[in-house]
């Protein structure tokens, strides 16, 4: 049964994809770089996992007033999958969009999935509209909502046992998938 957030998916696309995943994301687990920050993270979510994300994405660090830092701090560890909402008013920061804020909670938690344009149009080819808006954290939250109903439908070969968070390798299986 096809999740309702995947209402309307191209079903034989969508079992290609799952067919194809295995191969799309088998590089992955040779990937030092994402690996080592993911586990480099050791504890409840907190202003390092930024600083770690953000070093592995090449972002520029921040530096933000002890008020600042304490309100990002605290969204980070009151936000709960997969309820985006509490988010969005960090997008108010300079230099901050939703991708960098998924790229956070990844890092944060393992369960958020990182936010890419090139996901988002492989979800649209497959017939579920997920537009890429970078400043709008509810196109995130869709985001977030395609790739855990992907996550529900997928079959029991369709997800490889390769020890990286689900959401990453459905993420980079839609960038990889042709």
């Amino acid at each position: 049964m096809i999740p309702v957030s995947l209402y309307g998916v191209d079903v034989d696309m969508c079992d290609a994809f799952y067919a194809a995943l295995p191969d799309l994301v088998a590089d992955s687990v040779d990937d030092e770089a994402y690996s080592n920050a993911l586990f480099s993270v050791e504890s409840e979510a907190s202003l390092e996992h930024i600083r770690i994300a953000d070093v592995w994405a090449n972002h520029s660090p921040f530096a933000w007033p002890e008020d600042i830092t304490n309100e990002v701090e605290m969204t980070l560890r009151t936000t709960t999958y997969p309820d985006v909402s509490m988010l969005e008013h960090l997008l108010t920061l300079d230099h901050i969009d939703a991708q960098r804020v998924s790229e956070w909670m990844h890092f944060s938690t393992n369960l958020f999935p990182i936010y890419s344009e090139a996901a988002c149009a492989t979800l649209t080819r497959m017939g579920v509209p997920t537009p890429y808006q970078p400043h709008d954290i509810a196109s995130y939250g869709l985001y977030v909502s395609r790739l855990e109903g992907l996550k529900m439908y997928a079959p029991a070969a369709g997800l490889p046992e390769i020890g990286l968070p689900r959401s990453r390798m459905l993420q980079l299986g839609l960038e990889r998938f042709e």
